[in-house]
């Protein structure tokens, strides 16, 4: 099951960096194995979300095993299970914070730039400085800059109630790093490189295209490798501090028949294709394109195999799998992909598809209808997300038994700075309530 990372719906905008360590605030959407959709052509942006999508710090979707973007994650198409709240203990997320919005005027106004070295909390008497602070807060304004119109600025009001997320996330951040040194818990430089060899294997790239796509969410390798390291080690924290009982199937059935309506599935269709094109295909490369697909038609029409002359030609992933893509429902790929694919019966080859992505050869080998899932199929599923939360729960107690140990002292302009933040967002709340419709 993988969190839908990438639906970088923009979970990812949330404020909750602080996601990468702390399971308990994660807020992605849980899904059973999903269609192998190439990231060719799929139109899903799913995650893993390090989201579904390391940018809520759109750090952790990245570093998930699931596909922040569009991508042939090798899983089948399916039914989402309800959230948990939690990344999985073995896939690390990546989530870059965007702030709530503040009302206008609510804050004080901006002060002086303070002095990189000024003390903004101690905790356990160990410092978080003013330069720390506003390394993290500008990476995110410049994320959500991005997003924004060009010559639109975050308001002033709307940033401090992000340095305070900011804040807050350091504060967890350190607390969890000084329990991973009492523990004397460690990662090695191998494990780190072995890990996001993974994730970008699952997420059907190369390491240098997993960096390139870091980079536009302000990340660095450096950075990724420091987000896996620690998920790494919080997971071996987890391991060792948690209660080792396991998820039962008895517990796996009893959620299955109390929840019949998460596993029904659409019809759904399993095709292979050979795509000449790529993604942000101009119009001027179509004809190119096209050429070369006629030619794949030509061998598959002299009797060469359909899952060889993929394996030659397809510029998709999954040409590696000969260009299966395993099974998918509607909704999933590109529309004219899609038509094209619903429209074929078993064993059938389509003409030439155009799509965004280029040309496709479309081959369907097998159908479902809609219908319910059987527990079988979707049993490890619900094993995993019954455990993921099992590890949301542990992890919320886990974290305030921390935060409650501690000693924890905020410089006077800090708790100046929280409490007026804290008055904004007890207005905030005012006022949605009173926007609320009445009960009759």
């Amino acid at each position: 099951m993988h969190v839908a990372l990438g639906e970088l719906k923009l979970h990812y905008l949330r404020l909750v960096y602080r996601i990468q360590i702390q399971y308990s605030l994660a807020c992605f959407r849980l899904t059973l194995p999903r269609a192998r959709a190439c990231s060719r052509h799929s139109k899903r942006h799913d995650s893993i979300s390090y989201r579904q999508m390391m940018k809520s710090l759109a750090f952790l979707s990245i570093l998930t095993a699931v596909v922040l973007l569009s991508g042939c994650d090798n899983q089948k198409s399916s039914q989402p299970i309800p959230p948990t709240g939690a990344p999985t203990a073995t896939q690390p997320q990546v989530a870059l914070p965007v702030a709530e919005v503040a009302s206008p005027g609510a804050l004080a106004q901006p002060a002086p730039p303070a002095d990189p070295a000024a003390t903004v909390v101690t905790v356990n008497g160990k410092q978080i400085t003013e330069g720390e602070v506003s390394e993290q807060v500008e990476k995110r304004v410049a994320v959500q800059k991005q997003r924004m119109p060009e010559g639109m600025e975050s308001p002033w009001e709307q940033k401090q109630m992000l340095r305070a997320s900011v804040v807050d996330m350091l504060v967890e951040m350190k607390l969890i790093a000084q329990k991973l040194d009492e523990k004397n818990i460690a990662v090695t430089e191998e494990q780190v490189v072995q890990a996001i060899q993974t994730i970008a294997g699952q997420r059907n790239q190369t390491v240098e295209e997993l960096e390139k796509e870091t980079a536009e969410y302000g990340m660095t390798m450096a950075d990724l490798k420091e987000q896996v390291g620690l998920k790494l080690r919080v997971d071996a924290l987890m391991e060792a501090e948690m209660d080792p009982a396991k998820i039962t199937e008895a517990d796996a059935k009893l959620f299955f028949d109390q929840n019949p309506q998460h596993f029904t599935q659409p019809e759904q269709v399993k095709a292979s294709h050979i795509l000449c094109g790529k993604r942000g295909i101009t119009e001027s490369d179509y004809p190119a394109e096209l050429e070369k697909i006629k030619a794949a038609q030509a061998r598959l029409n002299g009797g060469e195999a359909f899952a060889e002359v993929a394996k030659a030609v397809s510029t998709c992933p999954s040409s590696a799998e000969g260009g299966d893509l395993g099974f998918f429902g509607k909704g999933q790929m590109d529309p004219a992909f899609e038509a094209a694919a619903f429209e074929l019966e078993v064993g059938q080859t389509s003409d030439i598809v155009k799509s965004s992505f280029g040309y496709h050869l479309i081959k369907v080998t097998d159908k479902k209808p809609a219908g319910s899932m059987p527990f079988e199929e979707v049993k490890e599923d619900i094993t995993r997300h019954l455990t993921q939360q099992k590890q949301r729960e542990f992890w919320t107690e886990y974290n305030q038994a921390l935060k409650d140990q501690a000693t924890i002292a905020y410089s006077a302009a800090e708790q100046s700075a929280r409490e007026a933040v804290e008055q904004s967002r007890a207005m905030q709340r005012q006022m949605m309530q009173q926007l609320q419709p009445q009960q009759p």
